[in-house]
């Protein structure tokens, strides 16, 4: 999954940001609406990118319609009416906050957009991170609520009606995420009237601050081969106190299959003195609302406690040893580039011990012996 930053020194309007989406979109060679339905599509990224260059070109082909199975390319494509139209309707909501003439250009470059760059494709596709956004000064409290969970910085010479609730519902429907700074590589950038769009590689160290140790800071990195601190985590609790064991290992599973890096049980004790299970979940900030969801479904409780945390990971390495036994796998953990964690795969341990009549342990010290010995680089 690619990760699409998103800045302005202006409030976001679609009808700027549309022109910079389109083609980094298109650049990034990722699948639009049409293409995950099975149907070709770089001659539409191409079309509308060309639309949102051209004001006279783009609202006189706003409104028309594709007919079922036509063919004509020059036709422009509807967005998914089901989807859409349910977008629209929430919007409605906040129609007063946005004068008319803006509301009217909005809605034509959202529908232009929604045809490449549908929420659920993005979802799929790309995380979505912003940084604070610019908001005018008074803005209409109905529109507040649109701000909710935002980092935002607000600008006294903007004008109240400069905003756009629909870029915020828009961004809502994709995942996206607010962040205060930059922490990657930028590859790819593609600016417009006041707002740029770029891809950052967040895998990449090299590309992204250091501690004051000068192990690389970085968010959510996956490649666990280098040491780094990852600022990308965070940790979930929730105290449980009427929950099956049953149900709970169920719960386990599920986290894990929805992404958790760390999942653990607790004991602790709770009001009356009752005892209970602290329910502790790690995992990259991206999979937090997921995860969220898992817990209130699959478990009692009613409130979850959750907070941004780093994680310093060793870098990891992997080797093979040769026992008398067999062959058993090592990890070896590297810090500062030597050597301070080695630990042999448990349960190809136990499958050897099994097959020679052995303990355990016996397999384990030979195969730790043997990997400690070794020359790690």
């Amino acid at each position: 999954m690619q990760t699409m930053m998103i800045r302005g020194d202006q409030p976001l309007f679609f009808h700027k940001l549309r022109g910079p989406l389109l083609r980094l979109w298109e650049k990034a060679g990722i699948d639009s609406l049409e293409q995950v339905e099975g149907a070709a599509c770089s001659g539409l990224a191409g079309r509308v990118r060309a639309e949102a260059e051209n004001q006279e070109a783009r609202l006189g082909v706003a409104n028309q319609k594709v007919r079922p199975g036509a063919a004509n390319q020059n036709q422009a494509v509807q967005p998914h009416k089901t989807h859409f139209e349910a977008f629209l309707q929430r919007a409605e909501n906040f129609r007063t906050t946005c004068p008319p003439d803006v509301w009217q250009k909005e809605t034509e470059a959202l529908r232009q957009l929604w045809t490449v760059i549908e929420p659920e494709a993005c979802r799929k596709n790309v995380q979505i991170l912003v940084q604070p956004l610019v908001i005018p000064a008074r803005l209409p409290v109905a529109a507040l609520p649109l701000l909710d969970g935002w980092n935002v910085h607000e600008d006294p010479h903007i004008p109240p009606e400069q905003f756009s609730p629909l870029v915020l519902l828009w961004l809502q429907e994709t995942g996206a995420k607010p962040i205060g700074t930059i922490s990657g590589k930028i590859k790819r950038v593609e600016a417009g009237d006041g707002v740029a769009v770029f891809f950052a590689d967040m895998n990449d160290p090299a590309g992204c601050g250091e501690s004051r140790t000068g192990i690389p800071v970085v968010h959510e990195y996956r490649d666990h081969g280098v040491e780094h601190i990852d600022e990308g985590m965070f940790l979930l609790q929730a105290n449980l106190d009427d929950s099956s064991p049953e149900w709970m290992a169920h719960a386990m599973e599920r986290l894990l299959e929805a992404g958790a890096n760390d999942v653990h049980f607790l004991p602790v004790t709770m009001k009356k003195s009752r005892p209970g299970v602290l329910v502790q979940v790690l995992c990259y900030q991206s999979r937090l609302e997921e995860l969220k969801s898992v817990l209130f479904q699959e478990t009692t409780t009613f409130g979850i406690r959750y907070f941004p945390v780093a994680c310093h990971r060793l870098a990891r390495q992997f080797a093979t040893v040769k026992t008398q036994w067999g062959e058993v796998p090592v990890k070896i953990g590297l810090h500062r580039g030597k050597q301070v964690q080695c630990s042999p795969e448990y349960a190809i341990c136990a499958t050897l011990a099994k097959e020679a009549g052995i303990p355990v342990k016996q397999v384990h010290q030979e195969a730790l012996s043997l990997a400690l010995a070794m020359k790690v680089r």
